[in-house]
Formats: structure tokens, sequence, C-alpha cells
């Protein structure tokens, strides 16, 4: 059976918002940080949490409201540092875990759920990059096997992900569209944060 690590990227310093914690914001009631786990393990991944601002904090959240997700998910705390940074730990935990392949989700896209993950993974054939696509543009989830993973943390520069490896490899990366299951509106500003429940 393939084992999947969702590496779920929430280490951000929250600047352009003004130092919130986004894993800490809530939609419907929840943490952002929880139904980020919870999308991963519906999906039938093995959540691994990236916390870098005010982690501690994210942590005390989830112990107190999900401690049946907490008990399912590796938790990584950084210090400061950049996507990059992050990027790389989450796929040496995947490593670590024996994981065959590794998909990338952001904290702040709180409308990619479990439905996108469980499209993408099913999509997935060896060999391939697999990606999200809404409306045409590329987006997240990003289903990478574990090889192809370490090669792109390997290139991973200051706030960029898999991005410089995305672009070399374009010629093999298969969309799958993601039009009416999902919505990649991400949380920016403090406008964006305000909107959260109404979305």
């Amino acid at each position: 059976m393939t084992r999947t690590a969702a590496v779920i990227l929430a280490a951000g310093q929250g600047r352009r918002i003004g130092g919130v914690s986004k894993p800490l914001l809530r939609r419907h009631g929840r943490t952002l940080a929880g139904l980020a786990l919870q999308a991963a393990v519906e999906a039938g991944t093995e959540p691994v949490l990236l916390l870098g601002h005010r982690s501690d904090e994210v942590r005390a959240a989830l112990d107190a409201e999900e401690p049946g997700l907490v008990r399912q998910t590796r938790i990584v705390e950084l210090p400061a540092g950049q996507m990059a940074d992050s990027f790389r730990a989450g796929v040496e935990q995947a490593v670590r875990l024996g994981a065959d392949q590794a998909v990338l989700t952001l904290v702040d896209q709180p409308a990619i759920g479990t439905k996108a993950l469980h499209a993408v993974l099913k999509a997935h054939q060896s060999g391939q990059i697999t990606r999200g696509s809404l409306h045409g543009r590329p987006t997240h989830p990003v289903l990478m096997e574990l090889g192809d993973a370490q090669a792109a943390a390997a290139l991973a520069v200051g706030d960029e992900g898999a991005r410089r490896h995305l672009r070399q490899n374009q010629h093999r990366t298969r969309l799958v569209s993601l039009d009416g299951m999902a919505e990649d509106w991400d949380i920016d500003t403090p406008e964006d944060a305000e909107r959260l429940s109404s979305h």
C-alpha cells in the first residue's frame, strides 16, 4: 500500500497579516491547523505539520481541541526561517515516516480540503508530478513521489518551496481540475482573515 505524507506548510511569520498566526485563525469555529489535519487524515494520508511562528500556541490549541488528530500527526517546530526551510523539514519527515510520496498543502488555503486531496491522489501515476488546478491555473495540492520531493527540497531557496523543481518538470506534470470541489483563495492580509467567516 502506498504511504503518503501530507506536508502542511504552516510555519510562516504572518508579516503581511500583522504577525497573526495563520494556523490559529478560525473558519467555522475550528483552527486552520485543525482543518488541515482533518483533511489530510480523511484523505488517507499521514500529516506532517510544519510550525514556526507562535508554535507553542498552535500546539496548545490543537492539543485541547483536536487530540485525536494530533495523535496521528508529526508536528515539527522550526525556528524563524523561510518557506524553503519548512519545505525541506517536511520532506525530511516524510523520509523518516517511510512514505512513498508527499503531497504539499498550505495552511492558509482552507478551501482546498479532503475532496481536492482525494482527486489528486486518485489521479496520480508513477513517474508523474500531480497537482490541482482551478480554472486552468495550477494550484495546490502538489503530489510528488519521494525522490521528486527530495530533489525539489534540494533546489528550494528562500520563500520558494517546490517552485523551481516544478518549473523544470512541467513536461511530466499532470494537472487535475478541482473546479467545483475547492477554491484556492488564501489568507495574506487582515482583510482576508476577516472574510474567513463568510467563506
